[in-house]
């Protein structure tokens, strides 16, 4: 497929918006057809939090990528999800719509999503993981996912832990 061409698209599993043109989410995006839905989305910025599962090689022809990653069903740590952030920051300012995924697109994304409504949007925690797991049903998989979203709630308060 040509940078100009776009014979197929087809969305990635799991793929939903968060906030609409501003942060979406999915599973992996593998094939080149789901690189193109992301690109017909307006997405610019790919973030993947599972080193084992890397977008098709594509992705990297049209889009800012960025690895952090995160072991399955493991939580962030403040430092990842501070990236994360950083990496919202800078496309929020530029006016870039972000897409973030993990293999599956629930635990560790949906981690990464709750921290991000709780900081843009001033959710508290307990309200931000609801709010993803309606929009994205079966995210943030774990107690010690749920744990991290707190956490980062304490970090946004002190500004340390």
């Amino acid at each position: 497929m040509s940078k100009d061409s776009v014979e197929y698209i087809s969305p990635p599993w799991n793929f939903s918006w968060v906030v609409k043109k501003e942060i979406c989410a999915s599973a992996r995006p593998q094939t080149e057809a789901n690189v193109a839905f992301l690109r017909n989305e307006g997405v610019d910025v790919l973030v993947t939090l599972s080193g084992e599962t890397m977008p098709h090689h594509t992705a990297h022809e049209y889009f800012q990528c960025h690895l952090l990653h995160v072991e399955e069903f493991e939580d962030p740590s403040m430092e990842q999800i501070n990236e994360f952030i950083s990496i919202c920051d800078k496309a929020r300012e530029e006016k870039k719509i972000v897409c973030v995924h993990c293999r599956m697109g629930r635990g560790r994304t949906g981690v990464m999503l709750a921290c991000y409504l709780m900081k843009y949007y001033g959710q508290a925690p307990d309200e931000a993981t609801w709010n993803v797991r309606l929009m994205r049903p079966y995210s943030i998989e774990t107690w010690e996912q749920e744990r991290a979203v707190k956490k980062f709630r304490d970090f946004l308060a002190w500004g340390h832990l």
